[in-house]
């Protein structure tokens, strides 16, 4: 017994060293990586007075600016990528969204009327993207703008993008664009209702009731004239929709797929989007053995057409236009951009 009091003893006591040792070590990296970080914050600091910043709107943020480990880990795990499509399309689509959606239409029908005649963007489309950025402007926002935005441009995966926006922040600040307790955000450091990361607010946000505030946070006209406006940009086409779900041909998935350049020259908004693979017309792909979703024939119309695989296995599909690219510009997410295309048919 004496051997093994001896023996756990001095177990304990080198455990003890040991996790002395560690906590050393951890607190002598987070002191070295707060000083790289600062460092780094003074670097921006330099740039940002060479951009026309003001020293008194630095004074007032760079202290304050802290990085957001969560911040990283949400990056690294969007559910856009991590979400199966049925999974990710039921979530968002959601009969709450739905039943939600169509009672907003009719609550802030002049509102949507009036961003959509001025931009030409169908009122259910800008409702849609407002429903599934914020629940209607329900959801609180509560991450800071810099911290978020600082944190992703101190990271290495995306760090110039998030730069360019921490700039950006600091200058709708410096120019008295929002008011310190606006600069809240998502995560990401995407911004008010229609959450517009701050590069998007500066070119895209607008005045739409003409009170002098482009405020995306409290007046809904704003929030509604800037995201019609913000598709407007990427050749929103008023008279056509965003596309439809379809059956696929026994083993479609795998022998309809295809080149961007095998096919129709695309939409110049929707070039880059290289992933959505061949575009042809929709009495190609009538041929080809696509259906509506109940069966029927497609639409008997000249429609350039991409096709969209969800889950594998599934048979299922969908027939995406040239709005499908403009709903991308404001996330470049097949996913993203399918529940805004499905929450907008359901509540129009």
């Amino acid at each position: 017994m004496l051997f093994l009091r001896g023996t756990i003893s001095l177990y304990l006591i080198a455990s003890m060293v040991l996790a002395h040792n560690l906590s050393a070590q951890d607190a002598s990296s987070t002191v070295e990586e707060d000083a790289a970080f600062q460092s780094w914050l003074q670097g921006v600091r330099t740039e940002a007075l060479n951009k026309g910043i003001s020293e008194a709107t630095l004074n007032s943020v760079l202290p304050t600016i802290h990085p957001i480990k969560r911040v990283i880990s949400q990056d690294r795990n969007q559910p856009e990528v991590k979400q199966t499509y049925v999974a990710y399309l039921q979530s968002r689509v959601s009969q709450w969204r739905r039943e939600k959606g169509a009672a907003m239409m009719v609550e802030h029908e002049p509102a949507l009327s009036a961003a959509a005649a001025k931009y030409g963007v169908q009122n259910r489309f800008i409702a849609a993207i407002w429903g599934i950025e914020t629940n209607y402007g329900t959801v609180p926002l509560t991450y800071s703008v810099f911290d978020a935005v600082a944190t992703l441009a101190y990271d290495t995966r995306r760090g110039p993008r998030f730069r360019r926006e921490l700039f950006a922040s600091l200058e709708i600040l410096d120019k008295g664009y929002a008011h310190p307790d606006n600069m809240k955000g998502s995560w990401a450091g995407a911004m008010g209702q229609p959450q517009f990361m701050p590069e998007a607010y500066l070119a895209y946000a607008v005045d739409m009731d003409g009170d002098g505030l482009r405020d995306i946070w409290d007046n809904k006209a704003d929030v509604f004239g800037s995201i019609a406006h913000y598709l407007s940009s990427f050749g929103w086409k008023n008279n056509e929709t965003w596309g439809r779900k379809v059956r696929l041909p026994k083993n479609g998935e795998h022998t309809l797929v295809g080149k961007q350049e095998d096919g129709l020259e695309p939409d110049k908004y929707c070039k880059s989007y290289k992933s959505l693979g061949v575009w042809k017309d929709l009495k190609e792909w009538q041929d080809l053995g696509l259906r509506r979703w109940d069966g029927s024939n497609l639409p008997d119309v000249q429609i350039p057409a991409a096709l969209v695989f969800a889950d594998e296995g599934d048979d299922e599909g969908y027939l995406v236009y040239r709005n499908f690219c403009s709903i991308m510009r404001y996330n470049p997410s097949f996913k993203y951009a399918l529940s805004v295309g499905l929450l907008s048919d359901t509540i129009k």
